[in-house]
């Protein structure tokens, strides 16, 4: 009953070096529901944590799930970047936190050499690795609405040897190009929830790599905060070897095998953010995957997201596809409206501009 995946997170005290930092109590307490939790489980801390996380994942009786790799922040792979990444915030820092310093910016960047050092390490011989942040807080509330005991050892049974992770907002791929690297980073752009990934070792390793490099390169550049938005790349580089779930980060478990919960949410900000684009592929995969949930019954139904999610996906099939393909789409709208009421209540609320659309199809 043990899922067959290795998870990975981190704790390390950083107020030694912000004031601001996270406490160290406040660091453990939010830590505890994932030390609760019957998983294989590797955690990287330091000498001052260690103890006390020791102690309550062993009052649960899960020391046989658990392995540690201690060392001291100043220590890891990241802090040789440390002075480089000081100097270019008294440079160009336009996201300054004082929450964060570049001590916490880099022990985030820092997650993917943790998770390659998992998948070398193997301890418990699994065939999946993960790797989820400790910061989780009480029941799970940063990741999850109305988290239930299974919720994680689900995602991490069901994920595929694909690399899972869940995608938060959509960014103009203009930024892929260093010549707007600048701007990009002017301001926090929004792309995945970062705080949990999964994977097989293989997809693994390449995607942790080149996420490594783009950190890397970013960092010399002069640019940088957090790591999420290093994934704008991986995105399209690894389309094929990603796994996509979608919602905001208070859904990331609820969503990371089906959608389940903030349907509306991915309506509004990320299918519509696709079409508006032109990324009609991601488009039409991400409405794929939530009509299904929605014409399985696997989710309560909003009639007016439902008809215009359809109508997206409609046109992200024209665009994609081709009109034959569109063709059948519409035929499908079409049949609902004529036998639901209520699927036809939203089509009359803008019936002549939905027929005058649909007539490109024919």
């Amino acid at each position: 009953m043990i899922p067959d995946c290795t998870l990975t997170t981190s704790c390390f005290n950083l107020t030694k070096y912000n004031s601001n930092a996270r406490t160290f109590i406040d660091a453990i307490n939010n830590m505890i529901p994932l030390l609760q939790t019957p998983c294989y489980l590797i955690i990287f801390t330091d000498t001052e944590c260690f103890e006390k996380i020791k102690e309550i994942r062993d009052s649960f009786f899960l020391q046989n799930l658990t392995h540690y790799v201690i060392s001291e922040f100043t220590d890891l792979e990241c802090y040789k970047y440390n002075d480089i990444v000081k100097k270019n915030r008294e440079k160009y820092y336009p996201t300054k936190d004082e929450r964060t310093c570049s001590e916490s910016h880099l022990l985030c960047c820092n997650k993917f050499n943790f998770l390659l050092e998992t998948i070398r390490l193997n301890p418990f011989n699994t065939s999946k690795f993960g790797w989820i942040d400790s910061n989780l807080r009480e029941n799970f509330l940063k990741i999850c609405t109305n988290y239930e005991n299974n919720m994680l050892l689900q995602a991490l049974h069901k994920a595929s040897h694909k690399f899972h992770i869940q995608i938060l907002n959509v960014c103009d791929k203009k930024y892929i190009n260093p010549e707007n690297k600048r701007e990009m980073y002017e301001q926090y752009r929004w792309i995945v929830c970062g705080c949990l990934f999964i994977t097989g070792p293989d997809i693994g390793v390449k995607i942790c790599n080149r996420l490594n490099d783009i950190m890397i390169k970013t960092t010399i550049e002069g640019y940088g905060h957090g790591e999420e938005m290093f994934f704008l790349e991986i995105l399209d580089e690894f389309y094929d070897d990603i796994e996509q779930s979608f919602g905001d980060y208070n859904t990331l478990l609820n969503n990371f095998i089906h959608p389940t919960k903030g349907v509306d949410y991915i309506l509004n900000y990320i299918i519509k953010n696709y079409n508006n684009l032109g990324y009609y592929k991601e488009s039409y995969d991400c409405c794929k995957k939530v009509l299904h949930q929605i014409e399985n019954y696997n989710v309560s139904i909003d009639y007016n997201v439902y008809f215009q999610i359809l109508f997206n996906y409609y046109l992200a099939t024209y665009y994609h596809k081709n009109k034959e393909e569109a063709h059948k789409i519409v035929k499908h709208i079409m049949n609902i409206v004529s036998i639901n009421p209520y699927f036809e209540n939203e089509f009359n609320k803008n019936k002549h501009f939905y027929e005058l659309q649909f007539n490109y199809c024919k």
